[in-house]
């Protein structure tokens, strides 16, 4: 289980001063109890976020050795940096179920992109799981390869999970699938046809227009 080392702090401590010094404001939830303040390292939070994601546990440990098992319920970042500026974690009962988004990851090749051009389509980036804490997955690997057509797709109700953990999601929710590829643009070309053929007609018109001109004028 990835751990994250967190120190205890003020509420009235200055939180710009916290982040000059390479830390992150943030707060643990525990149901029942009051929350506490903490601070955390920027590079280490920034390693167990990416290990981690917001669906495996992480021991959040305190001054003095506590370790509280806890999920990254929210971040807050930086608008314009994306950097982190604080984080809420939420301190788990094992006992108890608790949900979680996971993030969706396509993996293998399908027939249909290779054969006929196809392109593969994502409608789900993540599904959402309950479970107890210890089962928590962080992502969920989607083999593609059995796509091998255009009217293939896989639905929510195709996901093989453990039976320890259930998918929250609508059943007939589409996943993935694959769409035809674009055709090239006929349009255009049509028109600029029709606008040649259009063009020839017109001159055809005016030529004939002409002639017909300088005959009256022979005739007087």
């Amino acid at each position: 289980m990835t751990e994250l080392k967190a120190k205890t702090r003020e509420i009235k401590d200055n939180i710009n001063k916290i982040r000059r010094e390479g830390l992150i404001p943030a707060v643990v939830y525990s149901k029942g109890e009051k929350a506490d303040n903490l601070s955390i390292n920027y590079i280490q939070f920034e390693k167990v976020y990416e290990h981690a994601g917001e669906s495996s546990l992480i021991d959040l440990v305190m001054e003095g050795g506590q370790a509280k098992k806890v999920l990254i319920h929210e971040i807050q970042r930086e608008p314009v940096r994306n950097k982190f500026l604080h984080v809420d974690f939420y301190e788990v009962d094992l006992k108890k179920k608790v949900t979680a988004p996971v993030e969706i990851e396509l993996v293998g090749e399908a027939p249909i992109v290779k054969s006929e051009g196809g392109i593969v389509i994502k409608h789900l980036d993540e599904i959402e799981i309950e479970c107890l804490p210890m089962d928590l997955i962080k992502d969920y690997k989607v083999d593609i390869s059995g796509l091998d057509s255009f009217d293939s797709a896989i639905h929510v109700k195709d996901l093989k999970i453990s039976d320890k953990i259930t998918i929250l999601d609508d059943p007939d929710e589409v996943v993935v699938n694959v769409s035809e590829p674009r055709k090239e643009e006929e349009a255009p070309v049509a028109v600029a046809e029709e606008a040649a053929e259009g063009a020839e007609v017109k001159e055809s018109a005016e030529g004939e227009e002409k002639t017909e001109d300088k005959k009256e004028e022979e005739k007087k």
